[in-house]
């Protein structure tokens, strides 16, 4: 049972969406809080019910620092006393809308929100409201222009809208919705776009296809190379790679397919689509004209010193094959490659192939089978450094995986 007086039960009286979302968000706004409570914004109030200066510090202090989301009768009609003074007080003006909503009134709500919405744009409760309303509405266009005026002005409401935002992406008018503030790279919409990365895939695609090319710029690409990777997940690789040219300039499908280094297989833009090496000090490598693989490894270090996640297709034995090039060194490290098959949650390994030490340059070969479900193979290269004094160095070239 809720006690009468707590925030939760004052809650209550609002409609559910709006009241969760208007909590969420203050529970954010630390800073404006510990402003107001420096001063005793209900005292000024008390003496002076109807100055409008005092009637707005009282209500933000009420709703914004207590949370209580209310206005009587009486802080309606101090509001209207108020607003005989000050026309254009966005406060006194919520106010009004808060008593009506509390009321049922949401007519009159409605008219005293648009009131103030009109004066600023810049108050966040009355943008929030409004929002609530056209989304309950099914006006998503409507709801989207307050959504994005109260993050312009509180990016820290992102935390709390983000969420539903992303659920909503499930109806097609609201995602049309969305589009517009994606195509002209509205101050939240690349933080979206992020988010819904990591969300349903079919929603985020179906979102971002109309608009993809629209979305060539640096801060919605690490979006994309998520989307990219869950859809050779699934083994949607056409899909991924018509969207690919889309947003990653030149773009080259016929690189990008090559299981070797290149300047798109290296394009780090890509996450781990593309190679990554390591350089952590005791094991170091580094591509040597883009097409030769330098490695150093100290003695008796170990660990990964390159990796990609590349498309297959499941089922099919592959051979690796590659140049390895020792040179005449007595402390050579000993190369491994494993092979693990990509999922949503976990990359298990179901291959494994030791390269034989020997001098100088030799030839690799070894045969590995993806399993019936793997779309997304991760390729990876391990090194155990030589138990000797100096430091190992090798070098890979032409790395191959093909089908047999």
């Amino acid at each position: 049972m809720l006690m009468a007086g707590s925030p939760a039960a004052r809650a209550a009286r609002w409609p559910l969406g709006f009241a969760a979302l208007v909590l969420a968000y203050w529970s954010f706004d630390y800073s404006v809080a510990s402003n107001m409570r420096r001063a005793n914004p209900e005292a000024a109030y008390r003496a002076r019910p109807t100055d409008p200066g005092a009637v707005a510090a009282a209500m933000n202090d009420r709703m914004v620092v207590r949370n209580q989301f209310e206005a009587g009768a009486d802080d309606a009609a101090n509001a209207r006393a108020g607003l005989r003074q000050d026309p254009l007080n966005r406060v006194l003006l919520r106010t009004l809308g808060v008593h009506e909503e509390i009321s049922r009134r949401q007519p009159e709500a409605l008219k005293a929100m648009q009131m103030a919405s009109r004066v600023s744009r810049r108050d966040s409760i009355t943008e929030l409201w409004l929002a609530e309303y056209h989304r309950r509405n099914a006006a998503p266009a409507r709801a989207l222009v307050h959504y994005d005026a109260a993050m312009l002005v509180r990016p820290d409401l992102q935390k709390a809208l983000f969420p539903q935002m992303t659920t909503a992406l499930a109806q097609p008018d609201f995602r049309a919705a969305v589009r517009p503030y994606i195509a002209r790279k509205a101050s939240w919409a690349v933080p979206f776009v992020g988010t819904a990365a990591q969300a349903d895939i079919d929603n985020v695609v179906a979102l971002v296809e109309p608009v993809a090319n629209r979305m060539a710029a640096p801060g919605y690409e690490p979006a994309f190379a998520q989307i990219l990777y869950r859809l050779m997940v699934r083994g949607d690789g056409a899909r991924a790679l018509a969207l690919a040219p889309k947003v990653f300039s030149a773009f080259d499908a016929k690189a990008f397919a090559a299981p070797g280094w290149n300047s798109t297989t290296t394009d780090s833009r890509f996450g781990s689509l593309a190679w990554s090496f390591e350089q952590t000090g005791d094991l170091n490598a580094s591509l040597e004209d883009g097409r030769t693989l330098a490695v150093m490894v100290n003695p008796l270090a170990s660990g990964r010193f390159a990796a990609r996640d590349i498309p297959v297709t499941p089922g099919t034995v592959y051979q690796l094959r590659h140049t390895i090039d020792y040179g005449q060194s007595s402390a050579q490290a000993q190369v491994r490659w494993t092979a693990a098959c990509v999922g949503e949650q976990s990359a298990p390994v179901f291959w494994q192939g030791d390269v034989p030490l020997a001098r100088g340059r030799t030839q690799y070969s070894a045969a590995l089978a993806t399993p019936a479900s793997c779309t997304l193979l991760r390729l990876t290269a391990n090194a155990i450094g030589a138990d000797a004094q100096i430091p190992s160095e090798f070098s890979i070239s032409q790395l191959q995986l093909t089908p047999n």
